[in-house]
């Protein structure tokens, strides 16, 4: 795979940043992630720092190749980490209630995923112009997609900030996930919290993703938005990847549909899930003439071992 990529984090005007990201590689696949701890919940870069490792963590360690269910995998990832985060709040004195919103991205032989939670947002630019971005989990953004609002009347909503859905919560996230994207030679990759998507459109943003050399583009584009916003500047993040391949030869994966994923689905699907994530130890290798008796493990041990996958996963941040 051949590609940039860059990250660029600042504080803003924000006495603390509280914003979170990373990325991972490895043979034919890379990963991102941007974490946007919320401000009026204490712990809020805690639940950040939380979502970005167990993220990388579980794309470090996944025992195949190829994740085989790239969509499940990121689902499950930010189920884990909500289960972590609440965990951390929990275990704390005094108890804390960190939370965050999030958006991550895989890309694998070519081809993208990506899930999020909140309003934490992925754009994806062909051409220099930009071509989608994910929905927010805000009222006043279900509003845009029904065509009720602009995207500059958005930005001027009293009630901008209401999110409908994060991590960290007494409630189970709703996650929504993408649609499998085969890549273009120049397509732009861009996850971002909201401190940058509050500060330009997407056409204003395409001019600087364009930078021969991507990081300092990042970096130039963040610090505008800093400027720009001045006194009022959130803390403002993003991960950005520049496909610079040519076209996969590679089979897709999954079906194309975008989709929203809860913990239900999960363990319904849950026996395809468990074997392309890397939490129990490897099993010993096995003669090659002893069938592999987990292919036909009835799907109500998947769902407890995922069960307890979830109860005990809690990563280090």
């Amino acid at each position: 795979m051949k590609y940039q990529v860059a990250q660029y984090t600042l504080r803003g005007a924000r006495p603390v940043n509280e914003d979170r990201v990373g990325y991972a590689e490895r043979n034919n696949a890379m990963i991102m992630a941007v974490a946007d701890g919320l401000g009026g919940h204490r712990g809020g870069e805690i639940a950040a720092e939380i979502l970005v490792q167990t993220l990388l963590h579980s794309f470090q360690t996944v025992r195949h190749p190829l994740i085989q269910r790239p969509s499940a995998f990121l689902a499950l990832g930010i189920l884990h980490a909500h289960r972590a985060i609440v965990a951390r709040g929990q275990d704390s004195r005094p108890k804390i209630e960190p939370r965050t919103t999030c958006v991550v991205c895989l890309v694998q032989n070519g081809y993208a995923y990506w899930a999020h939670v909140g309003d934490s947002r992925l754009y994806l630019f062909r051409q220099n112009h930009f071509l989608l971005r994910t929905q927010d989990h805000t009222a006043i953004d279900e509003l845009h997609g029904d065509g009720l609002l602009t995207e500059t009347e958005m930005l001027d909503h009293p009630q901008k900030g209401h999110l409908l859905n994060c991590l960290g919560s007494r409630f189970k996230p709703s996650i929504s996930v993408g649609e499998e994207t085969l890549l273009q030679r120049g397509d732009v990759l861009l996850l971002c919290s909201d401190g940058l998507w509050e500060a330009f459109s997407p056409e204003e943003m395409a001019p600087y993703l364009k930078r021969p050399a991507l990081d300092e583009g990042v970096e130039e584009l963040l610090l505008a938005a800093k400027k720009k916003m001045a006194r009022t500047c959130d803390n403002v993040s993003a991960a950005c990847l520049r496909w610079e391949d040519n076209l996969t030869t590679s089979a897709p994966l999954q079906g194309n549909t975008a989709v929203r994923i809860t913990e239900e689905i999960l363990r319904e699907e849950a026996k395809h899930y468990l074997p392309s994530m890397q939490k129990f130890p490897p099993r010993k290798s096995k003669p090659a003439e002893e069938p592999d008796a987990d292919k036909n493990k009835p799907l109500q041990s998947r769902i407890q071992e995922l069960e307890d996958f979830l109860k005990k996963y809690e990563p280090k941040p």
